[in-house]
């Protein structure tokens, strides 16, 4: 049975302490200046560091071809699933020490590209199924406020994380600090985790609307958008 609007609200501060749990496991892994820092730190020059931040975004390619799959597996289920299947892929970058003392320090670039493209791929899945299930678990009538809310608060922890890392990275040497910092961060994302599965989930039926159509209907929805020239 779908949740009325006020049951959706009072759940609502689990989805506001998620993105904040969020955004501290971004600042200190994949997003910022941490990573860059991490990825100079491993010796990369400027070429692979670019391909390196490209090849999150470049996974978002995906979306497109797998969003009936996603319709079919469960919006939120799929979120959960790979937004934390994300977090066990980027948590394989604490082992780069120890690939780089078994097989050298050039091994760092394709051990750290197939970790991210692992996380990537997570990520576009995961984000396949979150934009139609926060449209359903944040009420029409208070969308706008909780996005500034949640927007506001999440900068201010974006800031103190980011003081933070800074103060561990200046006071330490050496890829340990990096490695401390990661460590960090995915115990918070599983944290962050935890909290989005207390938020309620799409209706049953409106996930059967979205998902009365098979793949070919939405292949041939995509060519008929691509088509459009209006």
């Amino acid at each position: 049975m779908a949740l009325s609007d006020v049951e959706k609200i009072r759940k609502l501060p689990w989805m506001v302490t998620a993105d904040i749990l969020n955004t501290g496991f971004v600042y200190l892994t994949f997003a910022g200046s941490v990573f860059v820092l991490f990825l100079d730190e491993l010796g990369l020059d400027n070429a692979q560091i670019g391909f390196m931040l490209a090849l999150i975004p470049f996974c978002g390619l995906v979306a497109p071809f797998i969003a009936p799959w996603v319709t079919r597996f469960g919006y939120k289920r799929t979120f959960v699933v790979f937004w934390g299947l994300r977090k066990v892929a980027i948590s394989m970058l604490l082992f780069t020490p120890a690939v780089i003392a078994h097989f050298g320090a050039s091994s760092a670039f394709y051990w750290a590209a197939l970790v991210i493209g692992a996380f990537g791929l997570c990520r576009a899945i995961a984000e396949t199924g979150s934009n139609p299930w926060m449209k359903e678990a944040i009420p029409n009538s208070i969308r706008g406020k909780f996005a500034a809310i949640d927007s506001m608060v999440m900068t201010v922890a974006g800031i103190g994380v980011t003081l933070a890392a800074g103060y561990v990275i200046d006071s330490q040497t050496g890829l340990g600090r990096f490695m401390l910092l990661l460590a960090v961060g995915v115990v918070i994302g599983l944290l962050g985790v935890a909290a989005y599965t207390q938020v309620p989930g799409e209706s049953p039926a409106a996930r059967l609307a979205a998902g009365t159509g098979g793949f070919r209907d939405h292949v041939a929805g995509m060519k008929t958008a691509v088509s459009d020239r209006r």
